[in-house]
């Protein structure tokens, strides 16, 4: 039976389908994929500078909302910010067709949590089932990401308390990690604690896949390239890779270090990079459209991820889909999906030190380069392709119909 699908998520592809950062992208993959299985799916998200309030991306009909332009002014393609959130959340409640009519759905499914509350309320008046998918938590780690102790007190009560009121307003909680959502599990009453399930993260094989050819720019490149692609905040690490880099380029003085992404921390990283004096081996390339991440990775000899806290890491299963080995920050969300390390090098994660050594033992051997990527790709083939994710995410949904 074809389900009508509002997938709820404050940020969402633009025109073109670009995409900044790792939720919008689970969420618009597996609406994409919703949509190749039959449903009918609609991507609620808000207003984007110069983009169209409606667009038909691969089959996905995105609506994008706004209020009073507030949405549309606070947009960051890097990351939420609590204005976009709020607005959001306000204008939810006077969602509406474009004919001015209540659009149908039969399951209206919140990322994270004001879309999650946004589902909620805009299922409730569709009389349609309610899903929340929490994309991994920072609860364990605000005192380590934040320097600002009563802010980063203030965040682990708001997830204290958010978690918890989601699974008591869905009919199921989806969790991208199994670490937070044994937390949760502790936060509910028994009654509640079927609701919370894990379903990991996808990867898009038909993008990131060992036949891309890499990106002309960065052809001329004649050393070992090691390469991350992350938002530049403090939860990533990518601080980390650039001090303990200075040890790689002491054995592999020609090494090179791309670095992918943007965010606040990016002339913290800069200032890193000179202090270390790897201005002739770093590169920060600055934000790309996802669909170019793989030009890039393509040259890479490893990929790197040291990050403090992680969901099911999308950056290790798309290195892991292009046959790529990875240096990998030994945490919950990236041991579940590298089979605690058989596939990849698992490293504590703040160790700049142990991090270098990690990358130093893969350029050394090329032969455990290939066989790593060999087993990353199989397992993700195995496990992480978008077909077999909507599967799994499209039987909670006719499980939450039939009960």
């Amino acid at each position: 039976m074809p389900l009508k699908i509002a997938m709820i998520f404050e940020l969402g592809p633009d025109d073109e389908g670009s995409i900044g950062g790792g939720v919008e992208l689970h969420a618009i993959n597996l609406a994409k994929e919703l949509v190749k299985r039959g449903h009918e799916v609609t991507y609620i998200t808000g207003a984007i500078p110069n983009s169209k309030k409606e667009a038909l991306i691969e089959g996905v009909n995105v609506k994008r909302i706004d209020f009073g332009g507030t949405i549309r002014r606070a947009y960051n393609p890097q990351q939420l910010n609590f204005s976009r959130q709020f607005s959001f959340l306000m204008k939810s409640f006077f969602f509406r067709s474009r004919k001015g009519r209540e659009q149908s759905f039969d399951i209206c499914h919140g990322h994270i949590y004001s879309a999650g509350i946004a589902a909620r309320i805009i299922g409730k008046r569709n009389k349609a089932k309610i899903i929340n998918t929490i994309h991994g938590s920072y609860y364990k780690y605000w005192n380590q990401i934040l320097p600002n102790k009563f802010k980063a007190g203030f965040y682990r009560k708001m997830e204290r308390f958010l978690a918890p009121f989601l699974v008591r307003k869905s009919e199921v909680q989806i969790h991208t990690d199994y670490d937070f959502a044994e937390t949760v599990k502790d936060w509910v009453k028994p009654k509640y604690k079927k609701r919370i399930i894990t379903i990991l993260n996808g990867v898009d094989i038909g993008k990131f896949s060992p036949d891309v050819k890499p990106n002309p720019s960065i052809l001329k490149e004649s050393g070992p390239i090691i390469m991350t692609s992350r938002r530049l905040v403090a939860k990533n690490g990518v601080i980390c890779l650039v001090q303990g880099f200075k040890k790689v380029v002491e054995k592999y003085p020609n090494a090179i270090l791309f670095i992918i992404g943007d965010g606040p921390e990016r002339e913290k990283i800069q200032t890193e990079i000179n202090k270390q004096k790897l201005h002739k081996n770093a590169r920060l390339i600055g934000m790309i459209p996802n669909d170019e991440i793989p030009s890039y990775l393509s040259k890479a000899d490893v990929v790197a991820v040291p990050s403090i806290v992680e969901a099911s890491s999308i950056s290790v299963l798309e290195a892991m889909a292009m046959k790529k080995p990875v240096v990998a920050s030994d945490i919950p969300g990236i041991r579940e999906i590298t089979k605690f390390g058989e596939n990849c090098v698992l490293v504590p994660p703040m160790n700049p030190s142990k991090l270098a050594n990690g990358i130093n033992s893969l350029l050394e051997s090329e032969s455990i380069r290939k066989e790593l990527g060999k087993l990353g790709y199989e397992e993700v083939l195995e496990n992480y392709t978008w077909e077999k994710k909507a599967k799994e995410i499209e039987k909670v949904y006719y499980n939450a119909i039939e009960n």
